[in-house]
């Protein structure tokens, strides 16, 4: 699916980057990205992401954010939900797909690319392949070690 942001990147006007996170904030994927810069970045579209869900309105109610965009001096920073099919920053159900953990796409573009367009062409991409844009649940290896601890009497 690599193959899918670098071609957003490089056909959508203005768009310089893109990456895909998983919900909790790891590096999926990539474009134009070296490692260490795209998990900074994974960090930070996962953290955004869920200040937004976290975020309630003027009249006090949790909706789910749409996009959440961030405009500096040096670029504009996109953030919407993928992994569910819907456009929305983040969806009051995570992992509506048993299993999985829902994705987050990122997009960073020049301080003067038309936000409506990027955008639109990110909810073209989600639509176009949310169903592919979930991640397994991680689970932690079973630990068989006895606890030991204050209340196992094993000190």
């Amino acid at each position: 699916m690599e193959w899918l942001l670098d071609t957003f990147v490089s056909k959508v006007p203005g768009v310089t980057h893109a990456l895909l996170v998983s919900r909790d904030g790891l590096t999926l994927l990539a474009s134009g990205m070296d490692k260490d810069w795209a998990d900074t970045m994974a960090a930070t579209v996962s953290g955004h992401a869920s200040l937004a869900q976290g975020t309630p309105g003027p009249k006090g109610g949790r909706l789910p954010a749409q996009q959440i965009m961030i405009e500096r001096e040096d670029c504009l920073f996109f953030i919407m939900s993928s992994g569910t099919g819907q456009r929305s920053a983040f969806t009051s159900q995570p992992g509506t797909c048993q299993g999985t953990v829902d994705t987050v796409l990122g997009v960073l573009a020049e301080p003067d690319a038309d936000g409506g367009t990027v955008g639109y062409e990110m909810g073209r991409l989600i639509t176009a392949f949310a169903q592919h844009m979930h991640t397994p649940i991680r689970q932690a290896p079973y630990d068989t070690a006895p606890a030991v601890g204050p209340h196992t009497g094993a000190w």
